[in-house]
């Protein structure tokens, strides 16, 4: 097992007194460095009787949301502290591109611990965070003892004690961030705008053919590996839809998925995974990505419409099929180049590709689902109507 592989002594010269919260929180550049910083400063927090109470008031299932914690802190000596956290979270939630979106967004969850036993007291948890390597990129565990020594792991070394990990609440960051990207996607040519559609020859004529509403399900799926190590907790997934819209630009709808937390087992959600009503052509690409804690949402969206923005008005959706299946597959391969160059090397965020899925079509079974590109994962696919009234 590979152990520590830096330490070093916090010291006080971080004391708050030095240099204005505020101000201090308006220098942290990236998330992982606000996760840091959060983690430094619950481990300072620790020792407060008033932070050992509210934690474990409003630890459910090992989580708790730092705010609500932080709110049931009314001791003199902490007030720096507390507010120097909040500070860290509002500049948390702006560097992943959801001011506004989210009020609160930091959770602090046990780990090393039984879950179903009482807890230690809170100074004698370490408190740590996943961050990344400035030099490799890769992933590893910032930790602070309850001496306040800093110390940095591999995520397979990081050692058996108790450990306050801070972390992003995944599930609710990734659910603002959907709306925040498909808000930001529908403003331009890559996602729908169903209030002021702009119908092609084709969609017209499916339209009047066909008075219903056409979706593809999915019915259910399973991943062989979600990337995430016990450590990281619950792996927050999210699929991409692309294809061409109506007006024959690229179309990009992003989907939330929040019960797909788990590896190695099968979901059946029977979720409306691709609208047909957002698509001017038969066929469509279905890719599927892990929220990694780190996602700058209202960026991934800029990069998004940049990359589609060169395939505008790259087919009409009336085209010979064998066209649209070649320019369908272009913005698949656009859409993996704006995706963030880490999800590829080391974190394995990018989970798997189904390329050209066709209207109408069935896909898998039980016994033989669909395979991606990667193998990584295996859904099966079913066609559903829904009849207008």
């Amino acid at each position: 097992m590979n152990r520590i592989l830096t330490t070093r002594l916090l010291g006080t010269a971080f004391a708050l007194a030095v240099v204005p919260t505020s101000l201090m929180a308006r220098d942290i550049a990236t998330i992982g460095e606000a996760r840091e910083e959060l983690a430094r400063s619950v481990a300072t927090l620790a020792a407060d009787p008033a932070f050992d109470r509210a934690l474990h008031e409003h630890l459910v299932k090992g989580k708790a949301s730092l705010a609500d914690v932080l709110r049931d802190i009314h001791t003199p000596a902490s007030v720096d502290e507390v507010t120097h956290l909040r500070d860290l979270e509002r500049r948390a939630i702006e560097l992943r591109g959801l001011t506004g979106a989210l009020d609160a967004m930091i959770d602090v969850r046990v780990h090393g611990v039984d879950v179903t036993r009482p807890f230690p007291a809170a100074d004698e948890f370490w408190s740590g965070t996943i961050s990344r390597d400035p030099a490799s990129g890769a992933k590893q565990v910032v930790a602070f003892d309850p001496a306040g020594v800093e110390h940095r792991y591999n995520l397979d070394a990081v050692p058996s004690v108790p450990m306050l990990i801070v972390e992003s609440d995944s599930s609710a960051a990734l659910r603002a961030g959907v709306g925040v990207m498909n808000s930001a996607l529908q403003g331009n040519s890559a996602s729908p705008q169903r209030r002021a559609p702009r119908p092609s020859a084709m969609s017209a004529r499916l339209t009047a053919d066909r008075p219903v509403e056409q979706l593809t399900l999915l019915k259910s799926i399973y991943l062989t590996r979600d990337q995430e190590p016990d450590i990281e907790g619950d792996a927050e997934v999210f699929a991409i839809v692309s294809g061409i819209g109506p007006d024959g630009k690229a179309q990009v709808i992003t989907k939330d998925m929040p019960w797909l937390d788990r590896d190695k087992r099968w979901y059946t959600p029977g979720m409306d995974l691709i609208n047909w009503t957002d698509y001017g052509s038969n066929y469509v690409n279905v890719q599927l990505f892990e929220e990694d804690g780190n996602t700058n949402f209202q960026a991934l969206a800029t990069s998004v419409i940049a990359a589609v923005g060169d395939l505008s008005l790259l087919i009409a959706p009336e085209a010979p099929p064998a066209l649209i299946v070649t320019g369908v597959t272009k913005i698949a391969d656009q859409v993996l180049k704006a995706m963030p160059e880490q999800w590829f090397t080391n974190s394995n965020d990018y989970i798997d590709s189904f390329y050209v899925i066709e209207r109408g079509g069935n896909y898998g079974t039980d016994e033989r689902p669909l395979s991606g590109a990667r193998d990584n994962a295996r859904m099966v696919l079913t066609p559903y109507e829904v009849k207008n009234r």
